[in-house]
């Protein structure tokens, strides 16, 4: 990279000087005209520049080498070399994961894609900087907020939301029925002084929320029976004498014991489960800065009590979504304050972890944003990138979880995705945005065709994974001997491939044209390929751009499983590529 910053520089350099070289000839033969003889003229104005220009195309061809033969180090596809070395594929990590998906063209894919009808609709209440009123895109189905069954929500919300320091020493010395009364008559005010985001995320959530109800089903069945027995123990030694508190215990743990194992002897199935469970449900709520959050959380912990998991079971942190910069703020209820600026970090962080851990793990993300309101239009109106933008609104939801959780929990529902990072931080650090892409496309083509579209998890040190197939090369050739262990034999000729992208083909038509050129490869070795672009839903938001062409990318595996043998989705980030592949291998199952 320091060679290519010199060459960079150097050209700039020369390039100043032939400009300044030219222009002070110029000036000086402008007044002395007389002196300039022909070969003078062919000294100063054609041999000196030719040699400053000849400098300049020495030094571009030589950045340009070098640019090639960083581009070209990723993947070394020369058939005709014979050296053993190979370079080490990218991690692939296995995940399951649960979606859900809300958009005004529909709740699935088939109901989102193949939408056509016109869904905007003008406004009543927002106007547009000439007064007129403003097109809007809602989801029309979503249920009014004032009419969400909420009953006891008043006492969440008291204790999610950072009351005065002032309000609460007036009232400290207060009787409790006191206290109720006033925690009632602030929860009260809060709610009638809500903005009309925090309403319409509201019910949005609901609506994603109900449309998880087997899932959460699912999760509130496990946590009834691996933490209820404990807190009956618990609570009933409390009404035991203090010194007989501990013999009550043994007792009552022996007797559980033997009711236990004549349990398992009429359950094979408990045996398994038994190894690990959930100790708590990590949620991650995706919010616009001016949603009151401690309301949303107060109406998720009720909502998800109907279905029976407890609020002692919910670790829920808010990740602030629509700011353009990397200082977006976390504030996490239920432990230390963090920082998630990008996808990327939340990625990382959370679920590439997840996947190698060997004990039940799972979290899940919750992405909300209506962008019809008067908060949106006055951060947003006036900003460049409002040219021709309907605001309209959009949800996800994703349950990501591990192999044990999955064995654990059972969700039929659910959908094994390998994912693949790619992306080396120290190489493209001084590379644009367009040269990148074209990198991680190139890095993905090569993964996929090498391996012939039959990846595997590749660090899985701790996990429980199937025995290694027998892997055999369709070309006997001791050229690639070096990737046999990654080839499968699966001729890719007729092949049914659905790709998919979170590329905006509005906005991103250079993007667009470089992942045709990608898919190209694919149809020269034979493949049938149906591509779609997502990333014109919901504009503007970067978390819901890649988790929505998840979402649906999720739906789509799930439904039409029998229409495409290999499916995958490539999002983009700012210096990586995801890969998110369809597992269908069946010797993965649980």
């Amino acid at each position: 990279m320091g060679a290519k910053k010199i060459l960079s520089y150097g050209r700039s350099v020369l390039v100043m000087l032939l400009v300044l070289y030219l222009i002070l000839v110029w000036m000086y033969f402008k007044d002395n005209a007389r002196q300039l003889t022909s070969s003078g003229l062919l000294l100063w104005f054609v041999t000196i520049p030719l040699l400053f220009l000849g400098s300049i195309m020495a030094l571009l061809w030589w950045q340009k080498k070098l640019d090639k033969q960083t581009t070209d180090s990723p993947e070394i596809l020369d058939g005709t070399t014979d050296k053993t070395d190979t370079i080490k594929p990218p991690n692939t990590y296995q995940l399951f994961i649960y979606s859900r998906v809300c958009l005004p063209e529909g709740d699935c894919w088939s109901e989102v894609v193949d939408n056509v009808a016109d869904l905007t609709v003008l406004s009543e209440d927002l106007t547009d900087i000439d007064g007129m009123p403003m097109l809007v895109k809602p989801i029309a189905r979503l249920p009014d907020a004032a009419a969400l069954p909420y009953p006891n929500i008043s006492d969440a919300y008291s204790a999610d939301s950072e009351f005065d320091d002032s309000y609460s020493d007036h009232y400290l010395d207060s009787n409790s029925d006191l206290d109720s009364h006033i925690d009632d008559e602030r929860f009260t005010e809060r709610k009638a002084a809500l903005n009309d985001t925090t309403l319409r995320l509201q019910a949005l959530i609901y609506e994603q929320l109900v449309l998880s109800e087997e899932m959460l089903s699912s999760l509130a069945e496990h946590f009834y029976q691996h933490h209820q027995q404990d807190m009956t123990q618990s609570n009933a030694a409390i009404h035991i004498h203090p010194e007989w508190q501990q013999h009550y215990l043994v007792s009552t743990n022996e007797v559980s014991s033997e009711n236990n194992s004549s349990k398992k002897n009429s359950d094979d199935k408990m045996t398994a489960a038994s190894a690990g469970h959930l100790t708590n449900l990590p949620i991650y709520l995706c919010l616009p800065a001016s949603a009151d959050s401690a309301f949303l959380i107060a109406t998720i912990k009720e909502q998800l009590a109907t279905y029976g998991i407890p609020d002692t079971r919910l670790a829920i942190t808010t990740i602030i979504t629509d700011s353009t910069d990397v200082a977006n703020t976390v504030a996490n209820h239920s432990a230390n304050n963090t920082a998630i600026a990008t996808p990327t970090e939340f990625i990382n962080r959370h679920l590439l972890p997840l996947s190698k851990s060997t004990a039940p793990d799972l979290c899940l993300i919750l992405i909300a944003d209506s962008q019809i309101s008067e908060e949106w239009l006055d951060t947003h109106l006036y900003s460049e990138q409002m040219t021709n933008v309907i605001p309209t609104e959009a949800g996800a939801l994703l349950l990501f979880s591990n192999q044990a959780a999955q064995e654990l929990l059972n969700i039929d529902a659910s959908t094994r995705i390998l994912l693949t990072e790619i992306g080396t931080a120290h190489r493209t650090e001084l590379l644009s945005d367009k040269r990148r892409y074209l990198n991680h496309l190139t890095t993905i083509k090569s993964l996929l065709i090498d391996n012939m579209l039959s990846l595997s998890p590749t660090d899985t040190t701790t996990l429980k994974t199937p025995d290694k197939q027998t892997v055999k090369s369709a070309k006997q050739s001791s050229d690639i001997s070096s990737k046999e262990k990654y080839k499968t034999n699966v001729a890719m000729s007729d092949m049914a491939i659905t790709a998919m992208s979170d590329i905006n083909p509005l906005k991103q038509s250079y993007d667009l044209s470089t992942y045709m050129s990608f898919l190209e490869a694919f149809i020269a070795q034979g493949a049938l390929v149906n591509e779609h672009h997502l990333g014109h839903y919901m504009p503007l938001n970067n978390w819901l751009k890649p988790f929505i062409s998840l979402s649906l990318f999720i739906d789509l595996a799930k439904e039409d499983q029998q229409e495409s043998d290999i499916s995958f989705l490539i999002t983009q980030h700012k210096h990586c590529n995801m890969l998110w592949l369809l597992d269908s291998s069946p010797t993965s199952e649980s």
